[in-house]
């Protein structure tokens, strides 16, 4: 399985230098950032072999500054304002090599749009890989119904779901059936869901339940840590599986 820590919301009692090996330290494979986009992306790049990780998601578009809600994709009218924000996106996920990107539809609009700017964007960048997420209260995409025949309008290889577990339980859906139902269009897992929070025995998210299925199901991508830790993040990493124990190497026999 491979987890990354989303640095928007863990490790926050760090400097942001070093969030980083501090990831790496606790057993992270990679990490994930909503915004990469404030600083110099090549510094960013930087931090990130320096610490031995991976880059695992970031979201599309850039932050609009001027207040209004972000994304375009799905607004009537905005294509222009789309491609724009896109390619400069792009300009940072050539650096990062981000393992998914998640495109925001914006707070409003219409299907038609939202397909055609998909579309375009799944064509346009054929190698990256792109999630939706319906995002309740702010989002153009309010379920899982909706996404799927967005997904299934699109048709492209390279667009799938973002599994938030946190979504998921405010709509009232289990991450596991999520899963099941979406199969091979899951392309991100975010643990929102706080799983530092969840006594034994009590009705908290099983997370390592959850982990072992979606192993068994044979899925490959990133699974990101996106919670607000309870205390500090090392204290609640109680949930992390333990890393597998490699196998030794075989000694290649010397001639003679």
């Amino acid at each position: 399985m491979k987890l990354a820590a989303d640095l928007t919301t863990l490790f926050q009692e760090l400097p942001f230098a070093a969030r980083f090996p501090a990831a790496q330290a606790a057993g992270f494979a990679g990490v994930s950032l909503a915004s990469p986009y404030d600083g110099p992306v090549q510094e960013l790049r930087d931090r990130l072999v320096m610490s031995g990780l991976l880059f695992a998601a970031m979201v599309a578009p850039p932050p609009n500054y001027t207040g209004a809600a972000p994304g375009f994709a799905a607004t009537t009218g905005g294509e222009e304002r789309f491609q724009r924000d896109f390619k400069r996106m792009l300009r940072y996920a050539e650096v990062l090599r981000p393992g998914a990107i998640e495109i925001l539809p914006g707070p409003e609009g219409e299907t038609g749009t939202l397909l055609r700017n998909l579309r375009w964007a799944t064509e346009a960048a054929p190698k990256r890989v792109f999630t939706l997420a319906p995002r309740p209260g702010g989002s153009f995409l309010q379920g899982y119904d909706q996404l799927a025949e967005v997904l299934a309008g699109v048709g492209a290889d390279n667009l799938g779901l973002c599994l938030d577990t946190a979504t998921a339980a405010a709509l009232g859906a289990s991450p596991e059936a999520l899963a099941e139902r979406f199969g091979a269009d899951l392309r991100h897992v975010a643990l929102a869901s706080a799983p530092d929070r969840a006594e034994p025995g009590s009705d908290g998210f099983d997370v390592a339940g959850f982990l072992n299925r979606l192993a068994a199901a044979g899925y490959k991508g990133w699974v990101s840590a996106d919670y607000t830790p309870k205390l500090t993040t090392a204290a609640g990493l109680g949930w992390m599986p333990s890393a597998p124990v490699a196998a030794p190497k075989r000694r290649k026999k010397q001639a003679g």
